[in-house]
């Protein structure tokens, strides 16, 4: 049981501070830039984004598109509806005589069917795929599209930057991203990152991978089949969008199940990069994608071999008192959220807990095969 409680404690600490740990020793040995960027690049790009009743943000997402510092000549933009039953179409079509052009698919099907279909009828060498509800900064393409002057670089992904909000969810998802950003930057400069973040990164048409329709994590499979190509994908902090962070309990918990089950989904169809080489590539794709999905089995095991140990006390009663305390205050700030309470001592805690709650029940769903890859908006 001892065995078991220092292994699974291992595994829940290790994605959070036993690979930061290892990113921040190899990077003294690797003090390269990310890429050989060139600031005056400015090749042909396609914008595309894929929209489902889009019609609160589509207007302000176009206007932020056309006044983008980049050359209206080498700019493309093109929106896919993915069936959309609201205004969205209406509005899009407003904007074909400033170049912008509609693609209403008539049957409802999914994101990355869309984002498929976008990619190939895209006209330029690099396409660049966002969301609708998150605006760039005005020089955000210039950032992204500056490293594809090196031609090691596949893909690229920006900064999704959230907009300042209260406790909660909000907080607890800056936090987590903050983290995350870190960590690509090492990343980037050992190797390549494996994920992008969908509503911003960018990709050579040549490179796309076009995965399988029913696939729900877009971001990661683009990244992951660029990898797989034998090109890298890096991380821009300079190229910045920006957006709210999801409030609600209910919006983030079926979200988090949602991405979860299409991380599963990944692991099945990348079985590939499990083999550990080259080693860099292997060592960013088991602890940043895998190992993190893994927490909430081995926090599960953690608890239950603790609670084993209990009658030994010292240090082992000591430590299950902290866990349980650590998931009480998880549950005091899931009511403050409830409630609309700011409570940020809490917020961290809570969303940890609810973030591996929503993993956990991702890989049922994923088990069940009963998630669509057609997303939804959770009220």
């Amino acid at each position: 049981m001892e065995i078991l409680f220092v292994i699974s404690l291992a595994l829940v600490v290790y994605p959070y501070l036993g690979y930061p740990l290892v990113l921040f020793v190899l990077s003294w040995f690797s003090r390269r830039e990310a890429s050989a960027y060139d600031n005056d690049y400015r090749p042909s790009i396609s914008l595309l984004m894929a929209a489902y009743n889009e019609e609160e943000w589509v207007k302000a997402k176009i206007e932020n598109c056309l006044s983008l510092n980049y050359p209206a000549e080498s700019l493309q933009i093109i929106i896919g509806s993915d069936c959309s039953s609201d205004r969205t179409n209406e509005i899009v079509a407003e904007y074909e005589n400033k170049g912008v052009r509609l693609l209403p698919f008539q049957q409802r099907r999914g994101k990355m069917a869309v984002v498929n279909d976008l990619v190939k009828e895209a006209d330029n060498e690099i396409v660049v795929l966002s969301d609708v509800s998150e605006l760039f900064d005005e020089d955000a393409l210039t950032k992204l599209v500056r490293h594809f002057a090196d031609p090691e670089i596949g893909a690229v992904t920006g900064n999704h930057i959230y907009n300042q909000g209260g406790a909660g969810i909000g907080l607890g998802t800056r936090v987590y991203w903050r983290f995350q950003r870190w960590l690509q930057r090492i990343e980037s400069r050992l190797h390549s990152v494996c994920q992008c973040d969908g509503t911003i990164y960018a990709c050579r048409k040549a490179l796309f991978p076009y995965p399988d329709s029913s696939t729900i994590n877009d971001d990661v499979a683009v990244a992951l089949g660029v990898v797989q190509q034998k090109k890298r994908v890096i991380y821009d902090p300079e190229a910045v969008i920006r957006g709210d962070a999801i409030e609600g309990i209910e919006r983030f918990f079926w979200q988090k199940v949602r991405g979860q089950a299409g991380r599963y989904q990944i692991f099945a169809r990348f079985k590939s990069l499990f083999f550990p080489w080259p080693p860099l590539r292997w060592l960013v794709f088991v602890s940043h994608c895998v190992s993190p999905v893994m927490v909430p089995w081995f926090l599960i095991l953690t608890f239950v071999s603790n609670a084993f140990l209990i009658s030994r006390g010292g240090f082992f009663a000591v430590f299950f008192a902290l866990q349980c305390a650590f998931y009480l205050i998880a549950g005091v700030g899931a009511l403050a959220e409830r409630f609309k309470i700011s409570l940020k001592v809490a917020s961290v805690p809570f969303y940890f807990v609810m973030a591996n709650v929503g993993s956990l029940c991702g890989f049922f769903v994923f088990l069940a095969r009963s998630q669509s890859p057609a997303w939804r908006k959770v009220q």
